[in-house]
């Protein structure tokens, strides 16, 4: 049917993000316990981290 069939499977892809359907906002599912442990978990270490560097950078 075409000449160039590759230049024809290039062109029906390149039309493909036209038929593409609208964006739909994606809903947030909610936090779990899990999630809060990881987050308590890592707060504190900040923490210490902080705390050490504190006491490194004041020894003189």
């Amino acid at each position: 049917m075409f000449r160039f069939p590759i230049l024809a499977a290039a062109l029906a892809l390149a039309a493909g993000p036209a038929l593409a359907e609208a964006f739909q906002r994606p809903i947030p599912a909610a936090q779990t316990a899990t999630v809060e442990l990881w987050f308590a978990l890592a707060a504190l270490a900040f923490a210490a981290t902080l705390v050490a560097v504190q006491w490194l950078v004041s020894r003189r």
